[in-house]
């Protein structure tokens, strides 16, 4: 593989938008990013969304912005961190915490460290920038295995616990981020019964 990072680009935008669909097939697609809202994105904050290149095929995307966080006091939806109600992107130059809305890799190639690399780049940015850290919400999809067996608190207990496997968690506890709390319909994910895990990474230079 020659594998390249780097930063969006408009001529990036729509496969990075095919790429999302590819590994998201059970979200809606209102719930995710189009290649508007990417094109918005390299306008605004390019250097926040990381995209990984195998020669020239997109393979891997980290997206996010930076915004302030009030951990007891979210809104309903992600949508509502993202954007205003005219649909105008919320990223704000001088905010705490560097928001990840979105992080996937090509199924084919999975398993090699991408999502962990991909993870460590927007961490330096958070460092670099001197910001509080990095904060994401992740949808639960191992969860859909085990809802007919547990409640998601056990579920996500046993999953910190290293004694079940999810996806999205479980790679990113690895990536040393802490669950603040579950959300509940905070992305439309039927598969996990719309549950996600609020989680954080705090800038350890502050």
């Amino acid at each position: 593989m020659q594998l390249t990072y780097t930063t969006l680009t408009k001529a990036l935008c729509r496969p990075v938008a095919e790429l999302i669909a590819i590994c998201f097939p059970d979200m809606p697609p209102s719930d995710q990013y189009s290649e508007e809202d990417l094109l918005q994105m390299a306008d605004i904050f390019p250097a926040g969304t990381i995209v990984v290149l195998n020669d020239d095929q997109v393979i891997g995307m980290g997206t996010g912005i930076f915004t302030n966080i009030d951990f007891d006091n979210l809104p309903p939806t992600e949508h509502e961190i993202l954007y205003t109600a005219d649909g105008e992107n919320l990223h704000d130059d001088d905010g705490d915490f560097y928001y990840g809305s979105d992080i996937a890799v090509h199924p084919d190639y999975r398993g090699r460290g991408i999502a962990r690399e991909i993870y460590n780049r927007r961490k330096a940015l958070v460092i670099n920038l001197d910001r509080k850290g990095f904060v994401a919400a992740g949808v639960l999809p191992g969860y859909a295995k085990y809802k007919q067996e547990m409640p998601v608190e056990e579920f996500v207990e046993r999953v910190m616990a290293g004694d079940i496997f999810d996806p999205t968690l479980s790679v990113q506890l690895r990536n040393e981020f802490q669950v603040v709390r579950l959300l509940k319909d905070y992305f439309i994910y039927p598969a996990s019964d719309n549950w996600s895990a609020l989680i954080v990474w705090k800038n350890p230079h502050l």
